[in-house]
């Protein structure tokens, strides 16, 4: 299994981390090979928190490989980088 986490800083997080949330949650129905899907907003707001946080599992690379250049995926990730002012991805096997 392979887990994929993002966490994301907006512009203007209020506004764009809901639309974000919404269209990434969507793909769930549109790419076969996510397994669970989830996001989640910072409630803290620290120096070192994040807007927006995305963890996607799939049951191996190859499957995460398919969803990161999967043309809805590619969709949502312009809006994301039209709109963002930093992220940072891990993945890992587990």
């Amino acid at each position: 299994m392979v887990k994929h986490i993002v966490f994301t800083k907006f512009e203007n997080p209020d506004e764009q981390a809901p639309v974000a949330s919404k269209n990434l949650l969507a793909l769930k129905e549109l790419i076969p090979q996510i397994r669970t899907i989830e996001t989640g907003r910072d409630f803290k707001h620290s120096e070192r928190s994040y807007d927006l946080a995305l963890i996607v599992t799939f049951d191996n690379r190859g499957d995460l490989e398919i969803y990161d250049k999967h043309p809805e995926h590619e969709k949502v990730r312009a809006y994301i980088k039209a709109h963002r002012t930093a992220s940072a991805t891990v993945d890992f096997e587990f």
